[in-house]
């Protein structure tokens, strides 16, 4: 039997709502009231409605503001609105019409008019749905010709699944049962939370229609993309009776890149999961080197087009194996390409190919007016039988990884002691986030002393890491590592913080002495770095002056532009500024002209091989020449022994630093070290032999 239709009565006169509303339930209706605009709006959220009576003259929300918020979200054809008002003039009807009311009821009320014109209203709305039914289903019945159709009959517990339906998934009409389990049960199970989520959403009536994608397992034991549509049908009371719908296979979509037209890492995965279950297969992986700064650098396109020149080099390349099923290229990555290899040989066979590839990548591409030319370092695993689909990825990204670290540009096939120093760096990664919750880092100073006089100028912030469990670890072992995944902005933050407040100290003491810090270029990155350097200066009251930045080329070479901005901020504060390894860049004399610093560090490298290396020699005397034409001063660091600091003398460098002079020490250390800082190493460095060295 079917439910009376329910209406909502809206009237802030008590009087008026409860006697109109006990005529209306001796008329057949079931009726509930709401005394102003914001608590029929909340019943409405929650209790099934076919028509409303609202008053249009209502203290707090009027009429005129509930009918609006009530017409975002349900159109006319919906929910009728019958507006109950006192004016009568056809200025003020109108307006309520354009508003969205369905029709008007004047006061007072004559029962009888009023009767009538909810009635017709009422037929209007079920007979317009009854007209979206049938076209929903229409639609269905269209849609099931190409795509399967499903009717779950939610009150018996079973679902009719139709022969098309039953074919997507590989299966016949007979090797499936009307069970809702033959749906869900085939769904990934990291897809199946989110579908079930979606249904019951859709039959609780908080969305007006099923929409899902997942994975569905195939009779052939690989999974497709499908997409179900679908809606619920509702008694008068909004409960699900029934829902029913189609499912659309959209595994091309899903799986095709669209910028490469390769297919993507969803389709690759498959096929790696695919191959696992046979003999020698192999997955090599192919990642563009410097493609970001590529992106950032061209014109809007050109990197896309980039890409898509690549991938057709690639494709071309398989092609001409002769058998290339044998070998299929997939986009795995924003700009990494992924090779499956079946029936392989050996990992050299496989490097062989990497490399022709690699080949095939090099050669210029025109886009434009301009040529581009591109590297691709790349990884490669052989896929053990069985092996579980992330295994061969994780292989083969943990050997790309290894190949990038050695040079752009390589090859490498994946060895377990690959993933062995991969865990390692997880777990050197979690420990170096312990050491920065826990304060575990120190830092300690090396004195730069000036090689005429003798007297120590400055010293340079060195930071050190007591790992517990492992001892002191070198900075260049844990340094990397938190450049990479962002943890040298903190880390950096607190050397800084730290070396400004210990130099502030030792300058009371030793006056004029300064402090250098070593800055990465994700810190220069940073947007607030000049506050921090101004607020690290300001808590431990010291000079900008005392404070020079050390800065290598990375930064530089990535982002001149923003480089440029950045150090010309922090020049403009009085902070001096240091270029860090000069001479072991391609384009240092280009940065001294284009930035604003004040002094250079000769890289260790030169001066190990000062009493070697003739070259070595005139690189130092050529430096140091170039320094005094642009009024810079040189630092030379690593100096072991008196041999190298004469040389240095002689070829006109004038500040060092290394073991020669001391040790990086602690702050206790470096205050005793410059108290005793004997007159007769200031004598030795003279030139005065009869001085104990």
């Amino acid at each position: 039997m079917a439910l009376p239709a329910r209406l909502l009565i809206v009237d802030d006169d008590q009087a008026n709502r409860e006697v109109l509303g006990r005529r209306l339930v001796r008329s057949g209706y079931a009726v509930d009231l709401a005394a102003d605009g914001a608590q029929a709006l909340e019943m409405l959220k929650s209790i099934p409605c076919d028509l409303v009576l609202l008053d249009s003259m209502m203290p707090g929300l009027n009429g005129s503001e509930v009918l609006r918020r009530i017409r975002e979200r349900w159109p006319v054809s919906e929910l009728p609105v019958v507006m109950v008002t006192a004016l009568v003039d056809g200025e003020h009807v109108a307006a309520a019409l354009r508003e969205g009311a369905n029709d008007y009821i004047t006061k007072p009320v004559n029962f009888l008019v009023a009767l009538a014109r909810i009635e017709t209203q009422l037929e209007i709305a079920f007979a317009g749905r009854e007209v979206r039914r049938a076209k929903e289903l229409y639609q269905l019945a269209a849609r099931a010709a190409e795509d399967g159709l499903w009717d779950w009959d939610l009150a018996a517990g079973t679902v009719y699944y139709s022969p098309g339906w039953k074919s997507m998934l590989g299966h016949t009409d007979e090797e499936i049962s009307s069970r809702p389990e033959e749906w869900f049960d085939r769904i990934h199970p990291d897809d199946r939370a989110r579908v079930r989520a979606a249904v019951q959403a859709h039959l609780e009536g908080q969305t007006r229609s099923l929409e899902c994608e997942c994975r569905m397992r195939h009779q052939d034991g690989r999974y497709v993309w499908i997409e179900n549509r679908g809606s619920a049908s509702r008694d008068r009371a909004g409960k699900a009776l029934r829902m029913a719908g189609y499912q659309t296979d959209i595994t091309a979509r899903k799986t095709v890149d669209p910028l490469t037209s390769l297919p993507n890492r969803v389709w690759l995965a498959g096929e790696v999961r695919a191959a696992a279950q046979g003999p020698s297969s192999a997955l090599l992986l192919f990642d563009l080197d410097g493609f970001d700064r590529i992106r950032q650098s061209s014109p809007d396109g050109c990197a896309d087009r980039l890409l898509a020149a690549i991938a057709e080099r690639l494709r071309d390349s398989l092609a001409g194996l002769g058998n290339a099923s044998d070998a299929v290229v997939a986009r795995s990555g924003d700009h990494q390409f992924g090779v499956l290899v079946r029936r392989i040989p050996s990992a050299a066979a496989a490097r062989e190919l990497a490399e022709r590839l690699q080949a095939a990548v090099r050669g210029p591409v025109s886009l434009d007016q301009d040529v581009a030319f591109a590297t691709a370092s790349a990884g490669i695993a052989m896929i053990s039988p069985g092996a579980p689909e992330e295994e061969p990825f994780r292989d083969a990204g943990a050997a790309l990884r290894h190949a990038r670290d050695q040079e752009n540009g390589r090859v490498a096939v994946f060895e377990a002691a690959m993933r062995r120093q991969e865990l390692e760096e997880i777990r050197l990664e979690n420990d170096l986030r312990r050491a920065l919750a826990f304060q575990e880092f120190e830092v300690y100073y090396q004195p730069k002393v000036n090689l005429e006089t003798g007297q120590v100028d400055g010293f340079e912030a060195l930071v050190r890491w007591n790992r517990p469990g492992h001892g002191v670890v070198p900075p260049d072992v844990f340094i990397p590592t938190a450049e990479r995944n962002g943890m040298i902005v903190p880390l950096g933050r607190y050397v800084m913080e730290r070396a400004c407040v210990d130099a502030a100290d030792l300058r009371r003491t030793f006056p004029g002495v300064f402090v250098s810090v070593n800055v990465s270029g994700r810190q220069l990155a940073e947007p607030d770095l000049v506050e921090q350097i101004g607020e690290c200066l300001r808590r431990a009251s010291l000079e900008p002056a005392a404070l020079r930045l050390e800065v290598t080329e990375t930064f530089l070479v990535e982002d001149p532009q923003k480089a440029s901005a950045a150090l010309g901020r922090i020049r403009g504060m009085g902070v001096g500024l240091k270029l860090d390894d000069f001479g072991s860049g391609y384009s240092s004399l280009e940065y001294l002209q284009r930035f604003p610093f004040d002094s250079i560090k000769i890289d260790r490298s030169f001066v190990e091989g000062l009493t070697s290396r003739h070259e070595s020699a005139e690189i130092v005397r050529a430096v140091a020449g170039l320094a005094r034409s642009l009024n810079l001063s040189v630092v030379a660091e690593g100096i072991e022994d008196r041999e190298q600091l004469e040389c240095l003398r002689e070829l006109g460098c004038r500040y060092g630093q290394g073991y020669w002079f001391s040790p990086p020490l602690q702050l206790a250390g470096l205050k005793q070290f410059l108290e005793e800082w004997p007159a007769r190493r200031i004598a030795e460095m003279a030139g005065c032999r009869s001085a104990e060295g």
